[in-house]
């Protein structure tokens, strides 16, 4: 099995490359469900003590949505959707004016609706993300309901941190920016897709594509 201790520059940049496709997915899909142009670049992957993680993104104290859903096979790909609390709304009145055809004001719904529609934002994003994931492995693996979670950045990333802890002090994870629109009507999301995967999925990755 990967030793992540391992991993080198040319294996980080595959993992970005991997991201990136993902992504570009993931932004289409969003653009289809939001009526706008979206953008998610990944411009790094990086191994991170698990130790650091909760620092990683912001300040371990900042609040944030967190959308989890893995793949459905026996080494499962773990994908989280990070969203700052503060943009949550931003995200989820863009998804109802489009799907809905009307303006309305996310803090006027239920924490029910508003995870509900969280978990549909979740499962496009995430769903298209695996779609990639998959088709560089040449397999069609289903994916998990999307989970919704709102606490401190340092506790959701804990999750994370325990995950890789099975295996050792190191994580590995990507970075990313969220556009949402363009001109005057462009919205710069404090959002993240993470790619957070145990040490045999992204081995058998690494190996498919050639990089191992």
């Amino acid at each position: 099995m990967l030793n992540l201790s391992s991993i080198n520059a040319m294996h980080l940049d595959a993992i970005r490359e991997i991201g990136s496709i993902g992504a570009g997915n993931a932004a289409t899909a969003m653009s289809a469900l939001l009526g706008y142009q979206v953008r998610i670049d990944i411009p790094k992957a990086e191994l991170v003590s698990i130790y650091e993680l909760d620092s990683y993104y912001d300040d371990p104290d900042s609040v944030y949505t967190a959308v989890f859903a893995s793949s459905s096979n026996e080494d499962p790909f773990n994908f989280m959707l990070l969203v700052k609390e503060s943009e949550v709304g931003k995200l989820v009145s863009l998804l109802i004016a489009k799907q809905f055809g009307m303006e309305m004001d996310a803090d006027s719904l239920t924490s029910d609706m508003l995870d509900s529609a969280l978990g549909e934002i979740g499962n496009i994003m995430l769903g298209s993300f695996l779609n990639a994931v998959n088709g560089l492995l040449g397999v069609s693996s289903g994916m998990t309901t999307p989970s919704v979670t709102h606490d401190m950045l340092a506790s959701i990333l804990s999750i994370v941190s325990a995950m890789f802890g099975e295996y050792g002090d190191i994580a590995l994870v990507t970075k990313s920016n969220v556009v949402v629109g363009t001109g005057e009507n462009v919205n710069s999301l404090d959002a993240n897709i993470l790619l957070a995967s145990g040490p045999k999925a992204l081995e058998t990755l690494l190996v498919k594509i050639g990089v191992m």
